[in-house]
């Protein structure tokens, strides 16, 4: 069963994303995040903090709704 996006899949208050590998850049890191719903994510680390750059689409099936999974949509 999958979750909705943004939502992790019977997990209580675990993130809604999983983390997927984690790579140091002359700017603070890359990670590469797995929503709830299955859609991929990269997320830059930096002074400035934590932000989604880009992300893949969700699941065929999976309709998500607005504002989730660390976007401004």
């Amino acid at each position: 069963m999958r979750g909705r996006l943004g939502q992790p899949r019977d997990q209580g208050d675990a993130e809604p994303f999983r983390l997927v590998s984690r790579h140091s850049t002359a700017a603070g890191s890359t990670m590469w995040t797995r929503c709830g719903c299955g859609s991929l994510q990269v997320r830059a680390v930096d002074g400035r903090g934590t932000r989604v750059v880009t992300r893949s689409r969700p699941p065929a099936g999976v309709v998500p709704p607005a504002r989730t999974c660390g976007t401004r949509g």
